[in-house]
């Protein structure tokens, strides 16, 4: 692949501001969102306020030595009432030379305290700063594991990872890069212009004429600053996607021998993330140097009419020193607050992406009176209509029931709705119209923690952590006791390979359980479920990704895991749904044949249809396999071994 071709995988994002873009919403209205974060460390705030008005008041202090040396010492003028008295008391020779010393001195102690007090207000800005972070990374992270699957099915998980670790630092930029700095300039500003302002009231009015050029230089290159700043973050999130995705896929990588082209695809992403950056450093760089040339300008004008003022005698030269040292300590705040316009507004860049998150409503959600109820599993499904698409719905008007013990088998062909259907159970979502109720209980009424912790799940894939085997059995039951998880793993016959593993149940497992086989990751799933001890049960396609010898040992496993249970299998392979109480067959959204399996293949309907194509394909010679049945009896049909419905 040429470097000018550009390899495609993500579609390009929403969320992504390109140059010229109106921002999603003002600098200050983000901010606001988010600066109640500081209230919450009050006294890490009061800290560093204090800290930086000392820091204030000791660069007010700084050029009155050099003040002293040149007009009382050198010029041998007399010293002010007030110094004189402050001398008389202090230890040392009196007259010149002991003026001299305390002017020495004094510039070493004021620069001593000046770095007491800019290492102390490092530190307490560190620490306040990294506490907002962390406390707004936590609440982002929360708020996503709250929002809807419908959410996260589109988004990249690398763009959602870099809003949690990477963009949260906004605040701790906000606050004591912004806010912070621009309070103490606000502070150095005002002091010291009432200082200059007695020393020459004339230059330092004139001096301040290049505060409308600067404000000028913030309205100009603002908004610009900040769409650059807002691309090149999404950039960078999706060049993490492009990282997450492939990694995720590595097998599959390496077997299509793809690291070549996920290599371009990075390469790709990266250039224009490096354009991005570029883009915005230019503009930054623009700023400044505008900033810069405003602020030597008024130095060069003042300089010009300060000397002309000591060549005619109206000032001292000290007068002249000291304004210009002040002149600087004037205009390094005027900088620092121009200059936190530009600071602000890539933050900002940062902070929407945050509160584009904190402000998405989470789609399920407790109701003001919803209740905490123990359940027994009476489940029905009233006429529920439900889509991802308002236009396109997925389900349309679902109605059955499940009793208290009842296996109830769903299938059809992909695509019908069958995996909705369940997720809907557990309030994943919540339907259009119509409910679903358990024990006559709409699940709306239902505190949506105390549904899920009453719904037991088995998936196709059981989501294994990189935790010990231990903590993925008490994944939904972290205050289960050990003898508890133990029993949960002989209950689902993975005790034999656990106690096999290197630490037993304290062994770590790989990420996604890497370590382990398909049987073994998928016993560890049906004992977290055993533990759960759950009066709904959910299989989603527990067995299809297993070889026909693992699903044959599986099998009796989930038969004493579904005894006593209201059990919802999604099923492709009929022999896990063949004994079922009722089979419901999902087609296009509905459900358009249900019953026992000897009465649907009497129909001869879509059910009746679909066995008969396992019959045409099941291979000949299969091996027969044991089906548990709702009585405990076994069936046995070597065709269907297996084969897919």
């Amino acid at each position: 692949m040429s470097r000018t071709e550009k390899p495609k995988r993500f579609a390009e994002g929403a969320s992504l501001v390109k140059p010229g873009e109106k921002p999603a919403m003002s600098s200050l209205k983000t901010f606001a969102q988010l600066l109640p974060y500081s209230w919450r460390h009050w006294r890490g705030l009061a800290v560093v306020l204090i800290t930086m008005l000392v820091s204030v008041g000791l660069d007010v202090l700084k050029p009155w030595p050099l003040k002293l040396l040149v007009d009382n010492v050198l010029g041998g003028q007399e010293l002010p009432a007030g110094i004189d008295r402050v001398l008389s008391i202090l230890p040392g020779s009196p007259g010149v030379k002991g003026l001299l010393i305390w002017v020495c001195l004094s510039t070493v102690l004021i620069f001593l305290a000046g770095m007491l007090m800019s290492m102390a207000t490092t530190v307490a800005s560190v620490a306040f700063g990294q506490r907002m972070t962390y406390d707004l990374g936590a609440d982002l992270f929360l708020h996503l594991q709250r929002l809807s699957l419908i959410f996260h099915s589109r988004r990249s998980v690398g763009d959602t990872i870099a809003r949690v670790t990477g963009d949260p630092y906004c605040i701790q930029v906000l606050i004591t890069g912004v806010l912070l700095p621009l309070l103490q300039s606000m502070a150095a500003l005002v002091t010291m212009f009432f200082v200059m302002y007695q020393l020459e009231p004339r230059m330092t009015l004139l001096a301040l004429t290049v505060v409308p050029l600067m404000v000028l230089n913030i309205w100009l290159f603002g908004k610009r600053m900040r769409a650059r700043g807002r691309r090149r973050r999404d950039l960078e999130a999706r060049m993490m996607s492009v990282v997450q995705v492939a990694l995720n896929a590595i097998p599959a990588v390496q077997a299509f021998t793809r690291e070549e082209q996920e290599h371009a695809l990075f390469q790709s992403h990266a250039d224009d993330t490096v354009a991005a950056y570029k883009e915005a450093t230019l503009a930054d760089m623009w700023f400044k140097f505008f900033v810069g040339l405003v602020t030597a300008a008024g130095t060069a004008a003042i300089m010009w009419i300060g000397g002309q003022a000591v060549l005619d005698g109206r000032i001292t030269v000290g007068t002249i020193l000291v304004f210009l040292t002040y002149l600087a300590s004037l205009y390094a705040p005027l900088n620092s607050i121009t200059y936190t316009a530009s600071t602000l507004q890539y933050a900002t860049a940062n902070a929407e992406r945050v509160v584009e998150v904190l402000k998405t409503p989470v789609d399920v959600r407790d109701l003001p009176d919803a209740r905490d109820v123990p359940l027994r599993g009476h489940v029905r499904y009233e006429n529920v209509l439900f889509g991802y698409d308002p236009a396109h719905p997925v389900l349309k008007g679902i109605s059955f029931e499940a009793k208290p013990g009842e296996v109830i088998a769903i299938v059809g062909p992909s695509g019908g709705g069958k995996t909705t259907l369940a997720n809907l159970l557990v309030r994943f979502f919540d339907p259009w119209s119509g409910r679903i109720t358990i024990d006559d209980h709409d699940l709306r009424q239902l505190q949506v923690r105390s549904l899920r912790q009453q719904v037991a799940i088995v998936l196709q894939d059981p989501f294994i952590f990189p935790l010990s085997v231990a903590d993925n059995i008490a994944y939904g039951r972290p205050t289960a006791r050990r003898e508890q998880i133990v029993a949960a793993a002989v209950a689902a016959a993975a005790d034999s390979f656990i106690l096999k593993l290197p630490q037993e149940f304290e062994t770590v497992v790989g990420e996604r359980g890497a370590t382990l086989s398909a049987g073994e990751k998928q016993r560890l799933s049906i004992a977290r479920a055993f533990l759960k001890d759950a009066p709904v049960l959910l299989l989603d396609e527990p067995t299809s990704a297993l070889d026909a010898r693992t699903e044959r040992q599986l099998l009796d496993v989930l038969d004493s895991l579904m005894k006593d249970r209201t059990t919802f299998i999604i099923a492709h392979r009929l022999s896990t749904i063949r004994n079922a109480n009722r089979i419901l067959v999902i087609d296009r959204g509905e459900i358009v044949e249900q019953g026992r399996h000897e009465e649907l293949l009497a129909r001869n309907g879509l059910y009746a249809s679909l066995y008969r194509q396992q019959m045409e394909i099941a291979p000949a010679g299969s091996m027969s396999l044991n089906i548990p049945a709702g009585n405990g009896q076994r069936e046995t049909d070597k065709k269907l071994e297996g084969v897919q419905l």
